[in-house]
């Protein structure tokens, strides 16, 4: 996948499906910001008729993980909610770069989160220091676009209610 419009897709991560057949497009960013090293990425970019969502995705809850309790550990830390944000400010980079948001819906940002021990209590801990670190305040007459309009935590269960038509299944 590159970042041009993909159109209805299934994409593969960390041995799940993802079905966004029913969206606008799926872009995929990683081809392009690989190319230099100052740039990071969410893993997905998509659209519903209503608003763009960005999804970053990480699962120590797989078969046969190497470290899950790295994963668990590294949420505690000030560098994961400043990653974590900036693959959004970089991603929000290249969208627009990319001219994709032409009626400039409102842009919602996911972090799509699985680990044994991450519980209901854990992700709202997440969502709230990661979303400090997110430009909800930065508000002027000056700026046009919206910048982001949502910032959620979820695992698989809670992303299944919140957004239906887009499945994900194991691969």
């Amino acid at each position: 996948m590159s970042a041009s419009l993909v159109g209805s897709e299934m994409c593969i991560r960390d041995r799940y499906k993802f079905d966004f057949s029913k969206s606008k497009y799926v872009l995929n960013i990683h081809e392009m910001t690989s190319k230099t090293t100052m740039l990071s990425d969410v893993d997905f970019i998509t659209a519903t008729e209503k608003e763009v969502i960005f999804i970053e995705y990480k699962n120590a809850n797989i078969a046969n993980a190497k470290n899950p309790d790295a994963m668990l550990n590294k949420t505690n830390t000030e560098a994961f909610y400043k990653k974590i944000a900036r693959k959004y400010y970089d991603s929000l980079f290249i969208f627009w770069a990319c001219d994709k948001n032409e009626k400039n819906m409102p842009i919602i940002y996911i972090l799509l989160i699985e680990h044994p021990m991450m519980d209901k209590k854990i992700r709202k801990m997440l969502k709230e220091k990661i979303k400090k670190q997110l430009p909800f305040n930065l508000k002027d007459e000056r700026i046009t676009r919206t910048i982001i309009s949502d910032f959620d935590v979820c695992n698989l269960e809670e992303w299944r209610e919140k957004f239906p038509y887009f499945s994900i299944t194991p691969a």
